[in-house]
């Protein structure tokens, strides 16, 4: 990044780069500045700390070393024209973006009122920085012990400069010094002393001087420089003012001869000018060519210009002269110098106003100064144009490694700074300290300007952001700090670390007094209290309340009431800052005249107007009012007064002369109501009665009907009352009463019943409870036919023969409600009725029993058939249909059934169960079975069945037992069943006969 700034400098710069722009760097027309770009120049560095005891600092000189760092010295005065008090010194080691505190050079004469003036470097070819500067007499001459000379004293580090070594002057005063080393590190001096050319040199870094010479003899020198080529060669150059010409001497030996002297300027008479800007000259030297460059503003156009010329043969003959300047108006430029870097090119800078305010521009020029490449400003900055000089010269040097380098005098600030620049530039953040509103002065790093202001400062470097906590713009009009858009106090460090703007917000203000008359009442400000006049200041736009308190008293029956404000707004008002506001509240005097009743808070009139409880009005003395009372007022309920006197003995309506401070009482009598109040009509005695005074209440009804069932019953007086007599006993009218007669209320309960008796009916007082009761349940009307009570109505409820209670809270009825029922009689025959007894009228029933089977003995019972009379039907578990309508009754109608029981033999026969009386039963058993394998033949029947027929049919006339027999007819083999038999026989027989004889014969063996 730092080559491609290096190769915008040398070769132009882009379109609007070096403009001019007030306090905007050569890039502030790009878009954006990165924080890690590097331009030409940029950021200028103040070198100068403040920490010097004089306000300006000018004339800067510099060198740099082989090791790059940068030494700069310059002088030190108190006025933008002044000459020099003493000259300081800063270095820095990293290129300038730092710089070592400032210091002040030593004097070859300390502490005598010497002062110090022209700094000028040079570096020998040991790489020693030697730093020369004149001494002189504050008076203009060369008196002791000051004299008039040229201090000089050297340092490696910037920080010990050694001694300070001087040579005094012919005895004029010396002007405008330079010096210069050659390769055998000879160091020259040139000044002008009383304007001739003065020339010496030093062995020995300036322990001892050659005698001062003039070279060619000359007069009307001004701003002389010097410089060397090699061992021997010297160079002369300044500006003749009497010819306005640049002219030019050499020495090839030394300064030992000199050549013919020579002018410059190709136009006799070009170099033309005078105070504060004059055309002084800049030479240097290729060091690896001899070519001599020359440059001075030229004033050939009518304006000065810088123009340039060389010389390639030692200043013999002088090539055309060019000018530097691009610029097409005919703004002014002067005060040039000229640095040759290792490559050969030339590099020029000079203040410039192109813009209307000073600044440093630069230019190059890679063909020997023949053309110029697009001039780049190096000043972020102007330096107002009101300052018409700021000094006579600054440095412009090329280090080791080529880089460019600039210090100058700088008066950005609120006087003149040193400042320094590089090109290439330092990575910088471009940073804009501004106020809202626009315009308001800021402090950046201890300078005050108009904002907004725009800086390019190195990244990583520290910087001071401030601005005044308050700011006038009128008479009662300010600025006051709010904050900082970084959130810093009014006064902040701040790094930069990027791009970015620092914004200082402020409130408008306007100054408000707010004062009183007569001084010392009380007025409010925001609801705060001020008993002199108060001075504030308020934001624009913004409200705030004024009050005047009234009254203020200044004894209780002295008071000051507000009159009206200067403003002419109300007494309690809120203003709005939008100008500078001045407010008085204006009071006048009032004395009390307090008008009270007795008992209070009775109403009054003073003048005309009512009044309803103790007042102080505050008249002026001597004027007559009229004070009234009505004569007889209400007071609480129940309660009035009776005009009595006022204190003053006047009439109920009197004028009273008021003279001063006074109070008048009238004073009134209480009298008290009877509140007589009965629910029953006839109640007699309210009224009002005196204070004290007794009275009786009376009613005349004992009992009155209220109602139907509804009746009031008196039982005595209550509330302010007693006694249980029609009249009340006397009561003592000492406050409001209240007599009531106290009737109780009761509610009749009427009990009514259609059949049996019916009790509970009668008189009863609220909320008690009361029954009703019938004598029974149930009344019979006819054969099978009765009155059933079901449940009590209207007034109460329940089912049973008494109510549930009733509550007397109202006259009420209570009904006992009943139904008809009808007899439903069951002929159940030998069987149960399951479904007989009384149902109410009109519901629909059936017929039912409890079983339709009913046993009779063992193998015999009774079968139910079917249902007669007013009910039908066979199934007993339940008839028709049979409505209540009427006493209903129904019948049965049974057969007898027997048993009949039929077993068998073997297998199973037919013709078991049950049949009717009288009945035929047919049994039947199949004539042969088989069972087991075995086969059977059919026998006969047995038991009360007689009979060979397997179908036989008998009456069934009792319970009946039949058994079917049968006979086996095969055996195995087809033996029959006899034989079987028989065989079977046998074998058991042979089967004992055996045993027998056995048992027998083994005894025999025994």
């Amino acid at each position: 990044m730092i080559l491609l700034a290096s190769a915008i400098a040398l070769t132009g710069t882009p379109s609007g780069v070096g403009a001019s722009s007030n306090r905007l760097s050569p890039a502030a027309s790009l878009d954006r500045i990165a924080p890690t770009t590097v331009y030409p120049f940029l950021p200028n560095v103040k070198v100068t700390d403040e920490s010097s005891p004089y306000k300006y600092q000018v004339e800067p000189t510099m060198v740099i070393n082989r090791s790059g760092t940068v030494f700069a010295g310059w002088k030190e005065t108190d006025g933008p024209d002044a000459a020099g008090f003493r000259v300081g010194s800063s270095y820095s080691i990293d290129q300038g973006q730092t710089w070592a505190p400032n210091i002040l050079m030593n004097q070859t004469h300390p502490n005598l009122g010497c002062r110090d003036s022209d700094p000028w470097m040079a570096r020998d070819s040991s790489d020693r920085v030697h730093f020369a500067y004149l001494e002189y007499d504050p008076g203009g001459g060369s008196s002791p012990p000051c004299n008039s000379g040229l201090d000089v004293s050297n340092t490696t580090n910037g920080q010990d400069w050694g001694t300070v070594h001087y040579i005094q002057g012919h005895g004029g005063l010396v002007d405008k010094d330079s010096i210069a080393f050659d390769a055998n590190s000879r160091l020259y001096a040139t000044w002008d002393e009383g304007n001739v050319l003065a020339l010496t040199w030093s062995d020995d870094f300036g322990g001892t001087w050659a005698p001062i010479i003039n070279p060619g003899n000359r007069a009307s020198v001004l701003g002389a420089i010097v410089d060397t080529v090699g061992n021997n060669t010297v160079y002369l150059t300044w500006w003749d003012f009497s010819s306005s010409d640049i002219l030019f001497e050499s020495s090839t030996d030394g300064g030992n001869t000199w050549s013919s002297v020579i002018r410059v300027n190709d136009r006799a008479g070009s170099a033309s000018g005078g105070f504060p800007q004059y055309p002084l000259p800049a030479m240097n030297v290729d060091k690896r060519t001899g070519a001599v460059y020359v440059s001075w503003a030229d004033s050939r156009n009518g304006n000065p210009d810088i123009y340039f010329t060389n010389s390639t043969d030692g200043g013999k003959t002088w090539g055309t002269n060019h000018r530097i300047n691009d610029n097409t108006d005919s703004s002014q430029q002067y005060m040039v110098d000229l640095a040759v870097d290792s490559t050969g090119k030339v590099h020029a800078a000079w203040e410039d106003r192109r813009n209307g305010n000073w600044n440093i521009f630069y230019s190059n020029s890679t063909d020997g100064g023949q053309t110029w490449n697009t001039n780049v400003r190096v000043s972020s900055e102007d330096t107002p144009g009101t300052l018409d000089r700021p000094g006579d010269y600054f440095a412009l040097e090329a280090g080791p490694n080529d880089y460019i380098y600039v210090v100058w005098t700088d008066g950005r600030g609120p006087d003149y700074d040193i400042y320094y620049a590089r090109n290439p530039g330092f990575p910088v953040a471009t940073v804009t300290a501004t106020t809202s509103p626009v315009g308001l002065p800021v402090t950046v790093d201890g300078v005050t300007t108009p904002s907004p202001v725009q800086f390019n400062w190195t990244i990583g470097s520290s910087h001071t952001l401030g601005v005044a906590a308050t700011i006038p713009v009128g008479s009662g009009t300010r600025y006051a700090w709010d904050s900082w858009s970084d959130g810093g106090a009014i006064t902040h460090t701040i790094v930069a670390t990027a791009d970015g703007t620092f914004t200082a917000s402020f409130v408008k203000q306007f100054q408000a007094t707010v004062g009183q008359d007569p001084a010392g009442l009380s007025v409010l400000v925001d609801d705060v209290s001020y008993t002199s006049p108060a001075s504030f200041w308020w934001n624009d736009s913004s409200t705030h309340s004024l009050d005047a308190p009234s009254p203020q008293y200044a004894t209780p029956d002295v008071r000051s009431v507000f009159s009206s404000w200067s403003d002419g707004g109300a007494q309690a008002h809120t203003v709005t800052a939008s100008a500078p506001l001045s407010a008085t509240a204006t009071f006048v005097q009032e004395q009390g005249f307090r008008v009270t009743t007795a008992p209070g808070n009775l109403s009054f009139k003073v003048d005309g107007t009512d009044y309803s409880a103790a007042t102080t009005f505050w008249f002026a003395p001597g004027t007559y009012h009229i004070v009234s009372v009505e004569t007889l007022q209400s007071g609480a309920t129940g309660v009035r007064y009776r005009f009595a006197s006022w204190s003053d003995g006047g009439a109920a309506t009197h004028v009273v002369h008021f003279v001063s401070a006074m109070t008048i009482q009238a004073t009134f009598a209480p009298e008290y109501y009877l509140t007589v109040t009965s629910s029953v009509p006839g109640a007699s005695g309210s009224g009002w009665f005196a204070a004290g005074s007794t009275a009786t209440a009376s009613v005349v009804n004992a009992i009155y009907s209220t109602g139907p069932g509804q009746r009031s019953v008196f039982r005595g007086w209550a509330g302010d009352a007693t006694g249980t007599g029609l009249t009340s006993n006397p009561i003592l009218m000492d406050r409001p009463k209240e007599a009531v007669a106290d009737y109780g209320t009761q509610f009749y309960l009427d009990v009514g019943s259609a059949y049996a008796t019916a009790s509970g009916a009668g008189w009863y007082d609220p909320g008690t409870t009361a029954y009703a009761s019938i004598s029974a349940t149930t009344v019979s009307l006819a054969i099978g036919t009765r009155a059933a009570f079901d449940h009590w109505t209207d007034g109460a409820s329940g089912t049973g023969a008494t109510s549930n209670a009733i509550v007397m809270d109202a006259t009420k009825v209570a009904t006992a409600v009943w139904k008809t029922q009808y007899l439903l009689t069951i002929d159940s025959g030998p069987g149960a009725s399951a479904s007989g007894g009384w149902y109410d009228s009109g519901t629909t029933v059936v017929a039912r029993l409890s079983s339709g089977t009913v046993p009779l003995s063992a193998g015999a019972r009774s079968q139910f058939l079917q249902w007669v009379g007013d009910a039908a039907g066979n199934d007993p578990s339940g008839s028709s249909a049979v409505v209540m309508d009427r006493p209903r009754n129904v019948g049965t109608r049974w057969t007898t059934e027997y048993l009949v029981t039929v077993t068998s033999d073997v297998g199973s026969v037919e013709g078991g169960g049950w049949y009717a009386a009288g009945s035929q039963a047919t049994l039947r058993a199949p004539a042969d079975q088989t069972s087991g394998g075995q086969s059977y033949s059919f026998s006969g029947w047995t038991g009360d069945v007689t009979s060979k027929e397997t179908s036989v049919t008998v009456t069934v006339d009792h319970p009946m037992s039949a058994r079917a027999t049968y006979s086996s007819t095969t055996i195995l083999g087809g033996v029959s069943g006899t034989t079987a038999g028989l065989i079977s026989v046998l074998v058991v027989i042979a089967v004992v006969v055996a045993l027998v004889v056995w048992r027998r014969s083994r005894r025999r063996g025994e």
